[in-house]
């Protein structure tokens, strides 16, 4: 026969919690860091360069 204690199980449910969130921050994070490294290696070259196009006839 099992025994189930109310305090056990909260404390169980509440460090699960703890975990799930803690897993879910590093996965944003390491995600996050992963796109900012992504975008600093793939910057496009003169960004602010003006382009001037004659129409020659």
């Amino acid at each position: 026969m099992k025994v189930y204690d109310k305090e056990i199980y909260s404390k169980q449910e509440s460090l699960r919690t703890i975990v799930v969130i803690i897993v879910v921050f590093l996965l944003g994070f390491f995600a996050g860091y992963m796109a900012k490294s992504f975008n600093e290696t793939h910057k496009p070259e003169n960004t602010n360069s003006t382009y001037v196009v004659e129409d020659r006839q």
